[in-house]
């Protein structure tokens, strides 16, 4: 009888341990009553990346009944309140949420990386999401109430790249981004690229950078420039608000001068000018995120999920009606040998390197 006994505690001993455990290394528990916060740099109605995060939120709140507060960052810096600090305001701004009774926060760009991840150790009751890359090599040690979504956005990157080189008479791409190039912004850049070494290593991609990447203007001034003295008759913007200024002159040039937009389709910005569109459907990745945290009570968090093509996150826009059914085609072939890892696209310059050399010697 009292070896039953010690049997039974013992069983009831190691399944509570084994609870405990799982929820340190795997994520939390959600106590109370989910209200989100979802928190941008930008606008919610940009068209393109936040308008994206926010329709993904609009929808989660729309299906579970849930509370949603949107806020977009205080314009850094304030005339009337010169001492402060960027990274105050931003703390400010999160701490209004969190003020406001928020419990689970999304936020959109890697903007917020280093906050983040302070913010979920400072407030272990509330539960942070951040989507793009953010910069740490320690990525598996993030707080357990903290998850972060990386995208390999350099696979749809790839297609377009493959599509602008296959559709280029002058085999001359251009891409413009900001002075600096993010992490999230090199796997643009490297896997597009690729794509266009893939269909011809003979085709020239032509990097331009602006210094005001929320200019339109300047977006107009950048295009101007590519198509007429960089001679180039396609044009990939992965870049703020400028990019609508690029839009407008590709319309304003007319035929043979043609676009690729980024986030969501933006084919309706310059109707017979979009080539394609890569698709990064942050909507998908926060809504399918937050309705299992809503629905299981408890967030898989503590850690980085990463998602692409095969996740259904990543995609172009193939339209026969602009590219034709043969490279239609083409383009999902490649997207399955992705999907199986028969193609593995670069995503660092080191990587392109190397994945030129091996389609230099496939091709001998």
């Amino acid at each position: 009888m009292s070896r039953n006994l010690f049997f039974l505690f013992f069983l009831f001993f190691m399944s509570c341990f084994f609870t405990q455990v799982k929820e340190e290394l795997a994520g939390d528990v959600f106590e109370h009553k989910i209200i989100m916060g979802i928190i941008a740099p930008g606008r919610f109605d940009d068209n393109g990346y936040f308008q994206n995060a926010f329709e993904g939120a609009l929808e989660l709140s729309n299906v579970f009944g849930i509370k949603l507060i949107p806020k977009v960052l205080t314009p850094y810096p304030i005339e009337d309140r010169k001492l402060i600090t960027s990274d105050e305001l931003l703390t400010e701004d999160v701490l209004a949420l969190q003020n406001e009774g928020v419990n689970f926060i999304w936020f959109i760009s890697s903007y917020f990386s280093d906050m983040a991840i302070r913010f979920a150790y400072e407030n272990p009751h509330v539960f942070y999401a951040i989507v793009d890359d953010m910069g740490h090599n320690d990525m598996d040690k993030l707080p357990k109430n903290l998850v972060a979504f990386s995208f390999r956005v350099e696979e749809g990157a790839f297609l377009a790249g493959y599509i602008a080189s296959k559709m280029s008479k002058k085999k001359k791409l251009g891409f413009v981004t900001g002075a600096s190039i993010m992490r999230n912004v090199e796997r643009f850049l490297v896997g597009f690229r690729a794509g266009a070494f893939y269909e011809n290593p003979k085709t020239r991609v032509i990097l331009r950078r602006v210094l005001e990447h929320t200019d339109e203007s300047v977006g107009e001034d950048i295009a101007k420039y590519m198509y007429i003295e960089d001679g180039v008759d396609v044009i990939f913007p992965v870049m703020g608000p400028a990019v609508f200024g690029i839009f407008r002159i590709a319309k304003e040039l007319g035929t043979g001068h043609y676009v690729i937009g980024v986030n969501k389709d933006q084919s309706h910005l310059a109707p017979g000018h979009f080539i394609t569109s890569v698709i990064r459907n942050l909507g998908k990745a926060i809504y399918d995120c937050s309705s299992s945290a809503i629905q299981n009570h408890y967030l898989d968090s503590g850690g980085v999920i990463k998602e692409g093509i095969k996740e259904g996150i990543i995609d172009v826009i193939k339209d026969p009606n602009v590219i034709g059914d043969d490279l239609v085609n083409e383009i999902k072939m490649l997207q399955e040998q992705i999907v199986k890892g028969e193609l593995v696209i670069p995503s660092t310059d080191y990587e392109l390197d190397v994945f030129k050399d091996k389609i230099r010697t496939l091709r001998r």
